[in-house]
């Protein structure tokens, strides 16, 4: 309820807030671990979306990539739900396409796929790592191809991929 009403940050905030203090040492651990690897956390991000960033102005796609952090909350309901460490989480660091889409969804799904591609002739895809949000959007309407990539220096990195359109329903609900 609260991203169709655009409130999806106040909910993350608000689960931050909420872990903190319900759980203060696992959530010092993971900010400490968080801001351990800040810096090469952003080399690893800046090497692994060079690369794509080439090939994108190639095809001359109007886009911008983001670097995305996993919140602390969101980093412990996955250790807690899939039964792994700090050290297992894949997608604590993600890179998102945002590109200028038509608003034609046709147009924007084929898109997505044709960046789905660049991305994949440069970076090795995990095989069980590939999210088709676009055929079938999740239930608050999220729509994003979302895959995990092996980086250049032996690293997983998710990549999500959406349209100006699709981001913003995701950032800010459909309200």
């Amino acid at each position: 309820m609260a991203h169709r009403l655009g409130l999806f940050p106040i909910k993350t905030e608000l689960e931050d807030l909420s872990f903190k203090y319900e759980h203060p040492e696992e959530y010092n651990s993971i900010k400490e671990k968080l801001s351990s690897t800040q810096a090469s956390r952003h080399t690893l991000f800046d090497q692994f979306t060079e690369p794509i960033e080439k090939s994108l102005e190639k095809m001359g796609v109007n886009y911008t990539i983001k670097e995305r952090i996993k919140t602390p909350y969101s980093i412990w309901n996955k250790m807690q739900n899939k039964k792994v460490t700090l050290d297992e989480v894949y997608d604590i660091l993600a890179a998102r396409i945002i590109f200028e889409g038509d608003g034609l969804s046709e147009n924007e799904i084929t898109d997505c796929w044709r960046i789905y591609a660049i991305a994949t002739n440069i970076y090795k895809p995990h095989p069980e790592r590939l999210r088709d949000w676009l055929s079938h959007p999740k239930a608050n309407g999220y729509q994003a191809l979302q895959t995990t990539l092996m980086s250049k220096s032996g690293r997983w990195i998710e990549l999500q991929i959406r349209s100006r359109r699709m981001d913003d329903i995701a950032e800010q609900g459909f309200a």
